[in-house]
């Protein structure tokens, strides 16, 4: 038992904790994404006041009117989530050596203390004052990763103080077992040394003494004189007669009076005191302690018990067996007999098609079979009809209201357009909607793969969005999609009221595609490829030449593989170049091997093409490409790196002109340019819009401002648990109007404007000067990142910021259009049978959302 218990305290150690989902995650949160790290200040070592020092900008360290120090805040607010740590100090072992100061943190069984003691030795979070009650807790204390931190709990606004104590999380963690719905209203810090006493330094050898406080023990702790102690029932013993596992604790939680399904054996209510619900919109499983999202029926409860407790499941509807998961009874290990397969298996095999997106008919191969025999002798899988229309369709239907629900709250958001060929005679439009959240955190969401004609026209394209926008709710909040450039597009999305964006890579692709296409480099190519197929076969293979020059080998090997691909071509002629001299003494006997020429052409298509490779690198090495790096890209493109010089040969001079050509056509469009510059403008690498001709730098700020004043009139619809700014105090009470001034003056004081629309439009022009005048940050800042952070001194400009650096520079995720890894997924999904294509698709593109 200890075993088990030391095991999910290690895992508990690598999760954290989602203020807003309620819900534990490893990393990062699907619905808000990685949690927010605040950084101590760095101070130099061995600073006599290291701890004061340490203090992060925007918390002050004032005097207490109790005695002592506290934290506050000094910044508009602190969001929840936010996190600060780690707590640092002195480790102790002895019980002896704590403070008030001091946290515990369990280590595999046994237990260790940090104390902060020392101000030389220790961080600002030695001066966070403890709650006296939960009510007046704004922290969280918690340990990940061995660490001790604290985590916002709720909203701290200004000029709070920040107060921390023991929850239930934390007291789980050390072994304490608090009840859920109990109030911890220790006190002084002193108490919970005494909980401390309580702790085992070393993991016991043996069971414990009847006199000696079990670590599964729950304190409930009432006043701040005292805490009783009552043992709990062990896991897996019938807790009132239940003969299920239930985990301990459970039997506090509150049911539903009016419930009459025998799910609700296993679920129940977060209750108080005096068993009242606490909050009906979520329900706990009393086998693992999930909470799932409760809407007055039992489909999430039956379904979570048939995915993760399928024995439990089966017992309750006196059923041994499964429709999807028939295990038979068998001979374990040493004669122990083996109980059914459980549902989790069927469920890893799901996941499996969906994260690698296999076709669901591999569950029928042989060596699939075979391999699921060796790892579970007794699991029999379900025949791909049955797992199609079973666990992928309950899959399916459950990601498909989670993303609906969202996509409908969005005030704006954008498109993007993937057409893609399935087979010979069927294409596939898969549409993704691309949005920033609440936390400034850019996310893409896969809604439908619609089949559409070979070389749709501008009518059936019509239909399929609308369809597709009705569907999902998207189509007043979309302004701008992203896809390929052709006239039956841009006639499609206009109808719809959108503005179509051409996708960069595909730009891209047909800039470089026109320098390889020039005459001269297209037979450098050619004579390129029969000398490198003759050297890798036959007798052109020579183990003296391999010997000697290792690397040509690889050399010539990834050219043949991928030297037709227009994003690897100019990395893999790079580095033939560097192995000239020995290529230029190979060829076959009585046939010309590269000629001068053909090196000269080589050496030319590599130094074109060299700034737009360098592009493609610059898009995939971003987290989220925005179409706000698409105008500086492309201004350096077209009006440096591809200009022609005088030192250029014809071959270079023809294939700058034509990538130009293919650049400039792609982007020629007014809307679409006036989109590059908006985002630009809300770029704070590109705030100055230094590559912006006069006119077009006054135009773009005009908009800005005028599209910041509409956005402040429109409410939004996704609540942020960012820090908002601060509500706007009442409006003053109005003078009582005098109608002779109104006649002598109106027309020389301008006092009969909208007071709303007017200090819109004012506060606009000042966010706007402001950030513009403002120093340009790094090349290699995060748009969003900068945004997550000032959000609160530009509120009307972020809001323009969330709906134009949302939208993306590809139709398709960069790293597809950019590299090999495109090819491997269109490989994928051609495999796919037509039934299958739009649920397997959209479950592999929402992936996130499945835990």
């Amino acid at each position: 038992m200890q075993v088990a218990e030391d095991a999910c305290t290690r895992l508990e150690d690598e999760l954290l904790f989602c203020e807003d989902c309620r819900l534990y995650f490893r990393d990062t949160c699907p619905q808000h994404g990685p949690p927010t790290f605040v950084a101590d200040s760095p101070v130099p070592e061995r600073a006599p006041s290291r701890a004061l020092l340490s203090l992060p900008e925007g918390l002050l360290v004032k005097e207490r009117s109790q005695g002592g120090c506290g934290v506050w805040n000094a910044l508009p607010a602190l969001p929840r989530g936010c996190i600060f740590g780690p707590y640092e100090g002195e480790v102790v072992r002895e019980h002896g050596d704590c403070t008030r100061y001091s946290w515990a943190v369990r280590d595999n069984g046994s237990y260790f203390f940090v104390d902060a003691s020392d101000e030389s030795k220790s961080n600002w979070m030695r001066y966070v004052a403890c709650a006296s009650t939960e009510d007046e807790q704004n922290l969280t204390v918690f340990q990940y990763r061995g660490y001790i931190y604290y985590r916002v709990c709720q909203t701290i606004s200004a000029d709070t103080e920040l107060l921390v104590w023991i929850g239930e999380e934390y007291a789980r963690t050390l072994g304490l077992r608090l009840g859920e719905h109990f109030k911890y209203e220790f006190g002084e810090k002193e108490l919970l040394m005494k909980l401390f006493q309580e702790l085992h330094l070393k993991t016991p050898s043996s069971p414990p003494a009847p006199h000696a406080p079990s670590s599964r023990t729950q304190y409930l702790c009432g006043d701040a004189t005292a805490s009783s102690l009552l043992p709990l029932h062990k896991p897996g013993l019938p807790p009132g007669g239940s003969t299920f596992p239930l985990l301990e604790g459970t039997q506090n939680l509150v049911g539903l009076g009016r419930a009459q399904s025998r799910y609700w054996t296993f679920f129940g209510f977060q209750g108080d005191a005096y068993g009242r619900i606490l909050d009906k919109s979520k329900i706990i499983c009393k086998l693992c302690g999930v909470r799932l999202s409760y809407s007055g029926n039992t489909t999430n409860l039956r379904q979570h018990l048939i995915y993760k407790h399928r024995c439990e499941y089966n017992q309750l509807v006196g059923t041994q067996t499964a429709t999807l998961d028939k295990g038979v009874a068998g001979g374990g290990e040493f004669g122990a007999p083996r109980p059914p397969a459980p549902g989790r298996t069927t469920r890893a095999v799901a996941d499996f098609i969906v994260l690698d997106l296999m076709p669901v008919e591999v569950v029928e191969g042989e060596g699939f079979g075979q391999m699921l025999g060796v790892l579970d002798p007794s699991y029999k899988p379900p025949d791909a009809a049955s797992l199609a229309h079973t666990v992928l369709k309950d899959m399916y239907t459950q990601v498909k209201g989670k993303i609906w629900e969202l996509v409908r709250a969005l005030p704006q958001c954008s498109l993007s357009l993937d057409m893609w060929r399935h087979s010979s005679t069927l294409t596939y439009l898969t549409l993704t909607v691309h949005y920033v959240d609440d936390c400034f955190e850019a996310r893409a969401r896969v809604l439908s793969s619609r089949p559409v004609p070979e070389e749709p026209g501008a009518e059936s394209l019509v239909e399929a969005l609308a369809e597709a926008s009705k569907e999902w709710g998207v189509r007043e909040g979309t302004s701008y999609t992203v896809g390929r450039l052709c006239s039956a597009t841009q006639q499609a999305t206009s109808a719809l009221g959108w503005t179509a964006l051409p996708c960069v890579g595909q730009a891209l692709r047909a800039a470089m595609e026109a320098v390889l296409s020039q005459p001269a480099a297209q037979s450098a190519f050619e004579r390129l490829r029969r000398l490198a197929s003759w050297a890798l076969a036959g007798p052109g293979r020579s183990e003296k030449m391999w010997t000697q020059e290792p690397l040509l080998q690889a050399h010539l090997s990834r050219f043949l593989r991928e030297g037709g691909k227009w994003h690897g071509v100019y990395s893999v002629l790079q580095g033939l170049l560097d192995h000239s001299e020995p290529l230029a003494g190979l060829g076959p006997d009585g046939e010309a091997t590269l000629r001068p020429q053909d090196w000269a052409a080589l050496q030319d298509a590599v130094r074109v093409l060299k700034p737009m490779a360098i592009a493609t690198s610059t898009f995939t090495k971003e987290p989220f490409s925005s179409i706000s790096l698409v105008k500086p890209v492309l201004t350096s493109l077209l009006y440096k790196h591809l200009v022609p010089s005088e030192w250029d040969s014809a071959l270079a001079r023809d294939a700058k002109a034509a990538a130009q050509k293919e650049l400039s056509q792609h982007f020629s469009n007014s809307d679409v340019n006036q989109a590059l510059n908006l985002a630009c403008a809300l770029d704070p690498r590109f705030r100055g819009l230094d590559f912006l001709s006069h006119s077009d730098r006054v135009e773009t700020l005009h908009l800005l401002k005028t599209e910041a004043s509409r956005l402040a009139e429109t409410p939004a619809l996704l609540t942020s648990s960012l820090p908002d700014v601060s509500s706007p105090p009442p409006p003053a009470k109005q003078p009582k109007q005098d109608a002779g001034i109104e006649f002598l003056l109106g027309d020389l004081c301008s006092v009969r404007g909208v007071a709303g629309t007017g200090s819109a439009h004012q506060q606009a022009e000042q966010e706007t000067a402001s950030f513009q005048t403002s120093k340009a940050s790094a090349l290699g800042q995060e748009p969003l990142q900068w945004w997550k952070t000032h959000h609160n001194q530009y509120p009307l400009l972020a809001r323009v910021a969330r709906k134009l650096l949302g939208v993306p520079a590809t139709s398709v995720p960069a790293a597809w259009v950019f590299s090999s890894a495109g090819d491997a997924i269109q490989t994928k999904r051609q495999a796919l049978t037509p039934e299958h294509v739009d649920m397997l698709v959209f479950l592999h593109g929402n992936r996130a959302m499945l835990y």
